[in-house]
């Protein structure tokens, strides 16, 4: 092959790998941006936004699970099969971790495609399955049982998560300037997280929480005239923990009671459940609860098998020709 022959063969070989373009050479003079710049950069700008347990939280998941893998990667090359790669070398993790790394991870790439303002990306990663485990909830009367065999505070602390729904943290985070007793309602204003004071979990958790008799009178009994503190704390005046309120109190107290182990989480479901198996208006308890729709609400709602049964029956007679009520009635009487 002559100079010339190799020079235009050469020519060919180029074209076709598509890189003898000006826009090639500009990408190629240009720096890639690796998901570890950006993710430095979203974590001194817009971590410090965020919720307080995020603030902690998301950190060690990027730097544990994501990092590794994309740190050194271009954005502008990662695609769905990529992706797929990753959650297949993740396998050892539990099934919502991944799902919340991805989420982690599609949240910083996104943050700065805004900065940059260009639109989101878009993958179709094949995510692992949750399983299908209903929450554990407890029963009005599994919250009486809890309540009743409970001492000191933590017999008003149960109470009120199993009669107003409020997080762990809100309850622990309560101060006495906090209640209105004179009007039956808390106002809702801030969250503890692993000992942290901080804002609530979301917009909708700063909210007023209306309390029935009982409950106030209690709280009256349980502050005993203060006016000024935290309404539940430790014996060094720190702000209880809600890891250590489900080890060393709930989780036991279940177990004594020979019911199903719960977390404080559970009195939540469970005030939201019941809520919605009486029939009060939908934006009520949503507003009670701190949600911000009633699809989220809907998550936290379970009914008893009894009351699935009634709701049955009382379809039953809502739907059918009334000559079938007596048949039903002739069936009974037989």
């Amino acid at each position: 092959m002559t100079k010339p022959e190799a020079r235009r063969k050469l020519l060919e070989i180029i074209e076709a790998e598509g890189v003898n373009t000006p826009q090639h050479l500009e990408k190629a003079l240009k720096r890639a941006v690796t998901f570890d710049t950006i993710a430095d950069e979203w974590e001194a700008k817009r971590l410090p936004m965020l919720h307080t347990s995020s603030r902690h939280i998301i950190p060690a998941r990027l730097r544990l699970h994501v990092r590794p893998f994309f740190g050194e990667m271009s954005i502008e090359e990662i695609r769905t099969g990529i992706v797929n790669d990753w959650i297949l070398t993740a396998k050892k993790l539990e099934p919502k971790t991944v799902i919340n790394c991805w989420k982690d991870f599609r949240s910083v790439v996104n943050w700065h495609r805004r900065q940059m303002d260009k639109p989101k990306v878009t993958w179709y990663p094949d995510l692992p399955e949750l399983p299908n485990v209903e929450q554990r909830w407890f029963t009005p009367t599994e919250v009486r049982s809890i309540v009743d065999a409970a001492t000191g505070k933590y017999k008003v602390l149960f109470h009120l998560a199993g009669h107003t729904g409020m997080r762990c943290g809100e309850l622990c985070a309560l101060r006495v300037e906090d209640l209105k007793l004179e009007h039956g309602v808390i106002e809702v204003t801030r969250s503890v997280w692993n000992g942290i004071e901080g804002p609530t979990k979301t917009k909708a958790g700063r909210r007023v929480v209306y309390l029935d008799s009982v409950t106030v009178t209690m709280l009256r009994g349980h502050l005993d005239g203060r006016k000024t503190g935290r309404v539940f704390e430790s014996r060094s005046g720190r702000p209880l923990l809600s890891q250590d309120i489900n080890r060393k109190f709930l989780k036991p107290l279940c177990e004594r009671l020979g019911i199903p182990v719960g977390t404080m989480h559970a009195f939540r479901h469970g005030r939201a459940s019941q809520m919605q198996a009486t029939g009060l208006p939908g934006d009520f308890v949503t507003s009670q609860i701190g949600h911000s729709s009633l699809k989220i609400t809907s998550i936290y709602t379970h009914f008893e098998h009894e009351k699935k049964r009634a709701l049955a029956e009382q379809l039953l007679f809502c739907t059918q020709p009334a000559n079938l009520y007596s048949v039903a009635n002739d069936s009974k009487a037989s």
